[in-house]
């Protein structure tokens, strides 16, 4: 059996106080950093090329024209929208593999339970394309959806 010295065993406390207290001046720190998400990285750098470039400028493009930030008639913004109508396209070409294709954007709502992707999943597996976009646009209303 090995014993640890005194002196040793102080100096590995002193060790694990001063990680510590070092974690909690990085947790400290990075809870004060702004972290900018994604999407807003994608807009601010459009942005910058857009300004910086008059070539496409003279050509017409606008930040506007790159990133559409319209919304459609119910307030969904309009990139989600483009989802749910690429989902029913999808659907529409290839109807023998709907479930999988359901399945695959159900998978994008992280908060939902695999029990109720699943309950989900049975109540819309027999609905007409054409309504589906109906039974969907409420999940997207009540649970956040990965782009």
């Amino acid at each position: 059996m090995y014993y640890m010295k005194p002196e040793d065993f102080n100096k590995a406390l002193s060790l694990i106080k001063d990680f510590e207290k070092k974690k909690k001046e990085l947790d400290n720190f990075l809870s004060d950093v702004s972290v900018t998400s994604r999407l807003n990285l994608l807009e601010e750098i459009t942005k910058n090329v857009l300004d910086n470039n008059t070539l496409l400028q003279e050509m017409g493009y606008t930040k506007e024209k790159i990133w559409p930030s319209e919304t459609n008639g119910e307030g969904e913004p309009q990139a989600i929208m483009n989802i749910i109508d690429n989902l029913i396209s999808n659907i529409k070409t290839n109807p023998s593999i709907k479930i999988i294709y359901i399945k695959l954007f159900l998978d994008r709502f992280h908060e939902i339970s695999d029990q109720d992707k699943s309950a989900i999943l049975q109540d819309v597996k027999d609905v007409d394309p054409d309504k589906l976009k109906e039974k969907l646009l409420p999940l997207i209303s009540v649970f956040k959806l990965d782009k």
